[in-house]
C-alpha cells in the first residue's frame, strides 16, 4: 500500500494539514506552518484557500490500536455477572 497524504490526528493545531504534510515528507511540521504563515501575505491570502481545500480533500488519519486478544463474554466466560 502506498503512503498517502493524510491529516494528522495527533500533530495538529487547526485541522492537522501541516502535521500530515510533515509526516508525509518527513520534515518537522513547524517548518510547514511557518511557510504557510510567511507565504500568506505574499500570495494575497491564497494559502488560506489552499489550506481549506486540503482540509476537505485529505482524509484524517485514524490511530486505532487493536489488541490481539478479544474477550469472549458468553456462557464459557470465567467472569460471572450478577
Amino acid at each position: 500500500m502506498k503512503n498517502r497524504i493524510t491529516r494528522s490526528s495527533t500533530n495538529r493545531m487547526l485541522a492537522g494539514v501541516c502535521g500530515g504534510l510533515g509526516e508525509y515528507f518527513g520534515i518537522d511540521s513547524t517548518w510547514i506552518r511557518l511557510a504557510f504563515i510567511f507565504l500568506t501575505p505574499l500570495t494575497y491570502f491564497l494559502t488560506i484557500l489552499v489550506y481549506v481545500i486540503c482540509v476537505f480533500s485529505f482524509p484524517e488519519k485514524r490511530n486505532i490500536q487493536e489488541t490481539g486478544v478479544r474477550r469472549r463474554r458468553g456462557p464459557r466466560s470465567s467472569k460471572k455477572y450478577y
